[in-house]
């Protein structure tokens, strides 16, 4: 199978931004496995998202905010359960240096850019929706006779990368009678799209 790498925007960026969305409606089959659905909430900590790491508060014991209480429920997300109060006392310090040493970060306790990067990066990974991927293709491809559609099921990769396949179809061949499919595209929440092997 024969891959082509095309790199568009960080999807990242796309998550936060208020879009109208195209529905989702394909069908297709996949090698890699689908994602189980995430335990992140759908809602509620968005607002997250609206700052980059380096402007995010040093978080640390002693701290009270919804920061705390969004790193808490993010901890759990790892599998390193604590209650979620907002209050950063001694079992959240302890979830935190867990995490941070788990993941090759300085196990220090303290939120700092690069124990927030994780966080937030693994929060819009698991917030990535078909909707989005199929805004990525219509705004890489910029064609106006194209159309994409999915089947709504999130994969994953061999390497732990999330995406969606996309059914892109032709409204000139539709409307000749045709299938319209002109290509299947798998696209990552990073923003790049692989030209994938006809379904």
């Amino acid at each position: 199978m024969k891959k082509k790498w095309l790199s568009v925007l960080p999807a990242f960026a796309l998550f936060a931004a208020l879009l109208s969305f195209q529905s989702a409606d394909a069908s297709s089959e996949m090698a890699a496995e689908p994602v189980a659905e995430s335990e992140i909430p759908a809602a509620g900590y968005e607002a997250i998202l609206n700052w980059p790491p380096e402007e995010q508060p040093i978080v640390k014991r002693g701290s009270h905010s919804f920061e705390v209480e969004f790193i808490q429920m993010m901890l759990g997300h790892f599998g390193f359960e604590t209650e979620v109060d907002g209050i950063f006392g001694p079992h959240t310090d302890q979830q935190v240096r867990s995490l941070q040493a788990a993941y090759g970060l300085v196990s220090d306790g303290i939120v700092g850019v690069n124990t927030w990067t994780l966080l937030q990066e693994e929060y819009a990974a698991k917030r990535f929706q078909a909707d989005i991927a199929i805004i990525i293709a219509e705004q890489h491809f910029d064609n106006e006779d194209l159309t994409f559609s999915s089947n709504g099921i999130l994969y994953e990769d061999a390497n732990g990368d999330t995406f969606y396949t996309l059914q892109a179809q032709s409204k000139k061949l539709m409307e000749n009678g045709g299938s319209g499919t002109v290509g299947f595209y798998d696209v990552y929440f990073n923003g790049d799209i692989v030209e994938s092997a006809a379904k």
